[in-house]
């Protein structure tokens, strides 16, 4: 069963991309009594809140460099972990930015597929993502469900084993040619 046809191959990667920027890698509930802590956690940001309680100087915003830095012992050592992934996901970013911009070009100056490499980025990215919600979940209070980190294995995974046919359709009849 083929999931992405190979012409649609490099529009699927820039949209895995896009889509893995807007799913949260982790999401974090916690309660204690009355007051609900909500924690959705983006490749490149988080979004904190508390449900029935307001606390003065609260930032709901923060991106991961700032998280890493307002935190300290087992978590920031999750949140540092994310902050590797989030590299290697920015790096997922422009590529995917560059293929939509200039799609035959890249193709033709890489020496590697962009749809292989988008693949292998993304799965970099789940895996190390992956990591930190183990570390999350074993230092934070409450439930954590890592749950773009499906989503990035998964749609690495499909762009790793789509069938890229070749453009030349000489390239076709010779390869199916047996000499």
């Amino acid at each position: 069963m083929v999931w992405v046809r190979s012409e649609y191959a490099g529009e699927f990667a820039v949209l895995s991309a896009w889509l893995s920027a807007l799913l949260p890698w982790s999401v974090s509930f916690a309660q204690a009594g009355p007051v609900t802590l909500v924690v959705l956690r983006f490749p490149l940001f988080l979004f904190q809140f508390t449900l029935n309680l307001s606390l003065e100087g609260e930032q709901p915003f923060q991106t991961v460099l700032r998280a890493v830095a307002r935190e300290s012992g087992a978590v920031q050592r999750a949140y540092t972990v994310w902050l590797v992934g989030a590299g290697v996901f920015v790096l997922a970013l422009v590529l995917s930015v560059g293929y939509y911009a200039l799609d035959e070009r890249l193709e033709a100056r890489l020496a590697i597929d962009p749809v292989r490499l988008m693949a292998v980025l993304l799965l970099a990215t789940g895996l190390v993502l992956g990591l930190a919600s183990v570390l999350v979940v074993s230092s934070y209070v409450g439930l954590t469900v890592p749950i773009g980190v499906f989503f990035l294995l998964a749609l690495g995974y499909l762009l790793l084993v789509v069938e890229r046919a070749p453009d030349d359709p000489e390239e076709t009849d010779a390869a199916a040619t047996p000499e």
